[in-house]
């Protein structure tokens, strides 16, 4: 069995191997399909030409089990360690996304906020491995996957990954990519958990500026700068960066390993104080002064200054210094009184909330829970298939649950569209040139659409995102939604607002909160339901969501509950006889949410048919985004949905 390709096989009779992901100087690994749990996963296969090294063996299949005793949410779980006819394996946790080195060629440099959190999280995922005694050795943002919600994922810890031209080996045990790896690891020297702490602030650094402390010619000379050299200072480049913020990190890059956090969480600490300080208004310098204190206390224990004999203090000199404390105190005293005070004034303006966890919940809980949070529903909801998510229900969520966001900041959900029966993976295409995207999509044998939008983070011409997103199973000639941007937004003319909750009022209270809200009344349709007759049993755009100034909101009244008689049938005569009760199924109601078209288009005709039937055939102003069609059925239904005549939907639900 050769394990630099094994894309078709299956693996101890349980991984079926589907695709490389990515090929690296020990390892290739694999997206496979837990056949067992029904599940995707990752498989790390090392090389072949390494199979016969006993000792590259040993550490590969050690630390792989070292690596699987991790458990933590910002670590990329290890599930199980195999060998099959000389293939040596480690399954891992798929992580659908990109890595952080991607995220940050992207972007260029991130803000610092943003920049000071992703470190908090791949600080906690370190420290989590020192707590079990690991080392990861190779701290690099291609070791660091970002989901779709947000959250960072550290892999390969504890293991030697991917020995390149860039990856330094000296001794038996200083393995690291030479921009990341700390001077005791580039002189062979005792490496311990402050390695990758230095690791980390290289991390830190590039993402704050874009560019690494140290760049050379070639990996030597690289090595020989984080050796010798001192590197700029951040501010130098970015003056911008708050100087607490360049305290935390040429701290952590320090060479002397005495010098630098002694343990991960004592930086994460140090981050925490600067974002919370950033939370209720704090003068930056105030936190710096604090993080400067405890640096300069460090040197002095280390240093053993400060311990000579003191001068003995004047009469006139003891006076003044208990005048110097007495306004001091005094001065604490007001400063504290007034941070407090602006702590309790800005609590509901510029703080920032937790983000629930809004993974399975209905779009309706979900979008009472984003509300009750203090953030808002972001309109550009995505939909996608899931084989394990049901119908109407949540897959994932940006930002991702837990996190923190400013107030009224906009979450963004991927709704399952229920489970595929097609066998076609849409691939990721974010992110490039739309026509390349094509070529990807016509490849696959998949139909696509183009929709462009104003986007300030895109260059013209790229994807902003994809619908169904990528990993979804589709048909052939089935088709994705491209958002293109057209460049940077212009200023809006018309300001965005709530949308009013009018679900259970009736026709004439609805369009009167409806006007009220400054919105116009949409489209307003019937469909049977138990609710009582003509309240609205359900809107487009949802309650709660950002929608421009007089733009439509559309309706749906209930008709009250169906009869279900045949109207049509002859009368017949009264039977002397009671008919025994029938065992047929009571049908059920689901909502097919359809996305509108945000082309240019004022209006479109949608026409839903459901078992051959249509159910829905009305025009729609674009402006609504989204709207939700009723199925009624007793039995799994073939439903077809056509925008302007051309089908965007065409999958079977089931009762």
């Amino acid at each position: 069995m050769n394990g630099d390709y094994l894309v078709g096989m299956t693996l101890s009779n349980r991984y079926e191997i589907l695709d490389i992901i990515g090929v690296g100087g020990m390892a290739t690994v694999y997206k496979a399909k837990d056949r067992l749990l029904n599940r995707y996963v990752a498989v790390k296969v090392l090389r072949d030409s390494l199979k016969d090294d006993g000792e590259i063996v040993r550490r590969f299949n050690s630390e792989s089990q070292a690596a699987a005793s991790l458990s933590h949410h910002n670590v990329v779980s290890v599930y199980d360690v195999g060998c099959e006819q000389g293939v040596n394996y480690f399954v891992m946790e798929y992580v659908e996304g990109i890595t952080l080195k991607e995220y940050i060629t992207k972007k260029g440099r991130l803000d610092w906020h943003e920049a000071c959190q992703f470190a908090v999280q791949v600080g906690l995922a370190i420290d989590h491995a020192h707590s079990k005694k690991i080392v990861h050795r190779d701290i690099k943002p291609h070791n660091i996957l970002i989901t779709h919600d947000m959250t960072l994922k550290v892999t390969d810890f504890g293991i030697a990954s991917a020995v390149s031209s860039e990856t330094m080996v000296m001794g038996s045990s200083a393995l690291g990519s030479v921009h990341y790896i700390s001077p005791e690891q580039a002189r062979g020297g005792y490496t311990d958990e402050r390695s990758d702490i230095y690791s980390l602030g290289v991390v830190l650094y590039e993402m704050l500026t874009g560019q690494l402390p140290f760049r050379g010619d070639n990996a030597v000379s690289v090595a020989l700068m984080h050796l010798n050299d001192e590197p700029n200072d951040i501010r130098e480049i970015m003056p911008s960066i708050p100087e607490n913020i360049a305290h935390i990190v040429m701290k952590a890059i320090s060479k002397e390993q005495h010098a630098r956090y002694q343990t991960a969480m004592d930086m994460v600490k140090d981050l925490r104080s600067v974002l919370n300080a950033s939370m209720i208004g704090e003068d930056a310098e105030d936190a710096t002064r604090r993080i400067s204190v405890k640096k300069d206390n460090d040197k002095m224990e280390q240093g053993g200054k400060c311990r000579g004999k003191r001068k003995q203090k004047t009469a006139q000199q003891k006076k003044e210094d208990k005048i110097a404390v007495i306004l001091a105190v005094a001065t604490v005293v007001v400063i504290a009184a007034i941070a407090l005070g602006t702590f309790f004034l800005m609590r509901g303006g510029s703080r920032e909330v937790q983000v629930p966890d809004l993974t399975n919940k209905t779009i309706e809980e979900a979008t009472q829970m984003i509300e009750n949070a203090g953030l808002k529903l972001d309109s550009t909801t995505e939909q996608a298939y899931d084989d394990n998510i049901e119908e109407g229900h949540i897959i994932s969520q940006e930002p991702g649950a837990n996190q923190y966001a400013k107030k009224n900041a906009k979450v963004k959900l991927v709704v399952s569209m229920g489970k595929s029966d097609g066998n076609i993976e849409v691939p990721s295409v974010t992110g490039i040139d739309y026509k390349k995207a094509i070529t990807q999509l016509t490849d696959k044998e998949l139909d696509y659409r183009v929709v462009q939008e104003a986007n300030d983070n895109y260059n013209a011409n790229e994807v902003i995102r994809q619908s169904p997103i990528s990993g979804t199973k589709l048909k052939k000639g089935d088709v994705v939604t491209l958002y293109v941007s057209s460049g940077a937004s212009q200023p809006s003319e018309e300001p965005t607002m709530k949308v009013p909750g009018v679900i259970g009022k009736t026709r004439s209270e609805a369009e009167k909160a409806i006007k009220e809200a400054g919105f116009l009344v949409g489209n307003v349709s019937r469909e049977y339901n138990d609710a009582p007759e003509n309240t609205v049993i359900s809107q487009s755009p949802t309650s709660g969501s950002e929608s421009p100034s007089r733009s439509y909101i559309s309706i749906v009244l209930s008709r009250g509950p169906s009869n279900n008689t045949i109207t049509n049938a002859p009368t017949q005569p009264p039977s002397n006889h009671t008919q025994a009760p029938t065992n047929a199924p009571e049908a059920t109601v689901k909502t097919l949410t359809l996305q509108l078209p945000q082309d240019g288009r004022e209006t479109v005709h949608v026409k839903v048919v459901a078992n051959g039937k249509t159910i829905h055939d009305q025009n729609h102003a674009t402006s609504e985004r989204a709207i939700n069609i009723p199925v009624k059925s007793t039995n799994d239904a073939s439903v077809q949905a056509y925008i302007d005549g051309q089908c965007v939907v065409d999958k079977v639900i089931e009762f």
